[in-house]
């Protein structure tokens, strides 16, 4: 177990003796095992004798801040061929903090959707009104939960294209930054997201009078805009560093014995309490099957053939390659993924054996007794 899986193991009875949300009580489960000796082990061996090594599986939650750091280079890289290389926007979402803040815990999952429909929607009715057209743009929206003390800030990050794709798919449309210096813009926002907060209320009378009072009173809520940017992929690299709702880099936490951990993030430092911690983490616990990433217009899977479209009118050959440069020492290099190739020869490291939870395989326990290295430790020897 990492410092992080030990401060959380030792809450978790507490935990799953609360009445937290049952998708909260698995997931906690899960991240605080992962790894361990309580998931099923394998043994994977270079074919020409280089390397072995024992390994436990991950739990793949995207709750996980170690599994997660592993999956941040693949989205990067990912998310770097699917766009096009042209300039973009970056845009911030939020939700009223007086407003709705105190009731989202309750009803997480429609005020997650909510947030995405009503940034989407409202990027796509200014477009409109501002073209008087109705072109196929391209963004991709990305949900984070926390805010710098790490608390519950839920808000969507978009990355928008400038250029879209013409009704009659005939010729490329530039989005002038001019579009989003437009004085209806936050009230186009507060419009929409009003009207989806009412409907919220009506299906859910029990959140009662002040929620509904608490509405009517917004009266503005402003949408961060960026300058544009000629690439996205520095966009890109911001965004994942916090990728799927997860903000936490262990890598910037500090534990100490006597119950206290210190987060750092950007020029700020914060101190809690091992159990205040673990409060703020279960809350960026997001429910099951919500998608915290979304990709719209011509990024959409479903629209493929626009893109390539795009590109064939932009006449783009080729994509320029970029390394992404996202400073997070836990990420280590494909080739460094020990159980698929061995750091040595390279070769694709075969599967010697299974073994279920808490046994050690024959092999590991002959060479090294109960106190086999981890994965971990290989990973410090060979780096």
């Amino acid at each position: 177990m990492n410092e992080f899986q030990q401060v959380l193991y030792k809450q978790i009875d507490k935990i799953q003796a609360s009445n937290l949300p049952t998708h909260v009580k698995k997931v906690v489960s899960a991240v605080a095992l992962c790894r361990t000796n309580a998931m099923k082990g394998r043994v994977y061996s270079c074919p020409n004798g280089h390397f072995s090594i024992f390994i436990r599986e991950s739990c793949n939650n995207r709750s996980c801040p170690t599994c997660q750091s592993e999956n941040k280079r693949e989205w990067n890289s990912n998310t770097k061929e699917k766009v096009s290389n042209s300039p973009h926007y970056h845009l911030v979402f939020k939700l009223p903090i007086r407003g709705v803040y105190p009731y989202i815990l309750s009803h997480y999952k429609e005020f997650i959707e909510i947030l995405f429909e009503a940034s989407s929607n409202t990027i796509l009715k200014l477009i409109k009104y501002a073209t008087y057209l109705t072109p196929t743009t391209a963004f991709i929206s990305v949900l984070h939960t926390h805010g710098d003390a790490y608390q519950l800030h839920p808000h969507i990050h978009i990355l928008l294209n400038s250029i879209a794709l013409s009704k009659k798919q005939d010729k490329i449309l530039l989005l002038d930054q001019t579009l989003f210096k437009l004085d209806n813009f936050n009230s186009i926002y507060n419009q929409i997201l009003k009207k989806e907060l009412i409907l919220l209320h009506k299906k859910h009378p029990e959140l009662g009078n002040d929620f509904r009072i608490n509405i009517d009173n917004i009266h503005k809520e402003n949408i961060f805009v960026s300058k544009k940017y000629e690439s996205p992929f520095p966009i890109i690299d911001y965004l994942s560093k916090t990728i799927k709702g997860n903000a936490l880099d262990l890598n910037q936490v500090d534990f100490f014995d006597n119950g206290s951990i210190n987060l750092h993030n950007k020029d700020k430092s914060f101190s809690f309490s091992n159990h205040e911690f673990v409060n703020r983490y279960i809350k960026h616990i997001i429910p099951q099957n919500i998608k915290s990433i979304r990709y719209s217009g011509f990024y959409s899977s479903a629209s493929k053939s626009k893109y390539d479209l795009v590109n064939q009118l932009l006449e783009i050959n080729s994509k320029e390659e970029t390394e992404s440069k996202i400073n997070d020492d836990s990420i280590l290099d494909e080739n460094h993924k020990f159980h698929k190739s061995c750091p040595f020869c390279n070769q694709r490291m075969i599967l010697l054996e299974e073994v279920d939870e808490f046994k050690v395989p024959d092999i590991v326990y002959i060479k090294f007794g109960k106190d086999p290295p981890t994965e971990e430790l290989f990973t410090r020897l060979v780096a």
